[in-house]
């Protein structure tokens, strides 16, 4: 299987740690280093994971998104690759750990006999999309009901309305509230995201002062920058 594909991105869609807790916590509200190191955690999961796929990786933070909503930045995304010359892009967030890197290479895989990918999540969304150029369409991208239960529904009727070649993964959980949290560090003991959950679940139940002892001391959270696009 040839993963050196020049024609398909990795679009890592994200926020800075710093800006995901202002939007939202899983800790106390106080608690800003526990919710800033959990999001550590997972952007540096995500980032070894992108390093991984074979293929050129765009990260776009709230630094490089433009436009005044979600839809619209998530759109504006997608086209600044096709723009580029890109043929396929394949968009991932931070928020789903459970996400492997033989999970990300079968997608790109897929995307050279389908034009749709899906990595359905548990709560009606998606932990990953996966376009062909052909089939975006920048006026129906931004109507979709991003960041609801009914995305994955609705793009799916549209996609049999279309009657789009597509292809979808097995479902995951994405970690969007405390309870998909707690849900997470039960499940998945021998993680390091898991550890620090448990460890925190438990200083908040006894009241006990929150060790950080088990998370690597070579880890270094840090934004990744872009790659230079294809010639066009």
């Amino acid at each position: 299987m040839n993963l050196n594909q020049k024609d398909t991105a990795l679009l890592v869609f994200s926020l800075s740690a710093e800006k995901e807790i202002e939007r939202k916590y899983f800790f106390d509200k106080n608690s800003r280093e526990e919710n800033t190191t959990f999001f550590n955690i997972l952007i540096e999961q995500t980032r070894k994971l992108a390093m991984q796929s074979g293929i050129d990786v765009f990260w776009i933070d709230e630094r490089q998104q433009t436009g005044g909503c979600f839809s619209s930045r998530f759109t504006n995304a997608f086209q600044k690759l096709f723009d580029a010359g890109y043929k396929n892009v394949v968009s991932i967030g931070n928020d789903c750990p459970d996400l492997s890197v033989r999970l990300l290479q079968e997608a790109i895989q897929k995307l050279s006999t389908k034009k749709l990918v899906i990595g359905p999540s548990r709560d009606g969304g998606f932990y990953l999309l996966g376009i062909n150029r052909d089939v975006f369409d920048k006026k129906v991208f931004l109507q979709l009901p991003w960041q609801t239960s009914n995305l994955k529904k609705v793009l799916k009727n549209y996609v049999d309305s279309q009657k789009i070649k597509f292809d979808v993964l097995c479902e995951l959980t994405d970690i969007d509230s405390r309870k998909d949290a707690r849900y997470y560090a039960k499940n998945n003991s021998r993680t390091v995201l898991s550890r620090y959950l448990r460890a925190i679940i438990a200083s908040v139940k006894n009241d006990f002062p929150i060790s950080h002892d088990f998370i690597p001391s070579s880890n270094r959270y840090s934004y990744v920058g872009l790659r230079a696009p294809p010639t066009v």
